[in-house]
């Protein structure tokens, strides 16, 4: 009875093990090329048009399932500075070939002149399947180079 009361319980502790999810914090800097269509309407006023191929994602956290993926965002952006408006999509891959897909809306620009906003998984494959998650960028852009640099913060939930 002893052993049947035992394996009931290590059967109970490995299905709630299973099925705990884990929290990762997403902070990092993504790095990579940036393509915009603009048009300007007026003083300070304007359209953009963007794509962002992420090259890289860096963490302190080797662990953090963004660490070394790569992928792309798109997506509409107004801009009347000093404030910013739009939103758009994001597909990204990890090393393992699992995509995990968000969307961003900016809501305004920094001091600097960064784009800042939110994101939000929206869906994934693999361990991001039932994933959920968001948080904040702040992605700075150099026009001439067609470069940018992005740094997220957040939380990742993986079930």
């Amino acid at each position: 009875m002893k052993k049947l009361l035992l394996a009931s319980a290590v059967l109970a502790v490995a299905m709630v093990s299973a099925n705990a999810s884990e929290t990762f914090n997403i902070g990092g800097v993504g790095k990579g090329t940036n393509q915009t269509m603009m048009e300007i309407v007026g003083d300070g006023h304007m359209l953009l048009n963007t794509v962002s191929t992420y090259e890289s994602f860096e963490s302190a956290d080797t662990s953090n399932p963004f660490e070394n993926m790569n992928g792309k965002c798109w997506g509409a952006i107004e801009i009347k500075v000093p404030s910013a408006s739009g939103h758009g999509n994001c597909v990204f891959t990890d090393t393992s070939g699992d995509k995990h897909y968000n969307m961003w809306t900016a809501k305004g620009l920094s001091k600097d002149g960064a784009l800042v906003g939110t994101w939000a998984l929206i869906g994934g494959t693999g361990k991001y399947e039932n994933a959920s998650g968001g948080g904040t960028f702040h992605s700075m852009t150099d026009r001439k180079a067609g470069t940018f640099v992005n740094t997220v913060s957040g939380a990742l939930i993986v079930d």
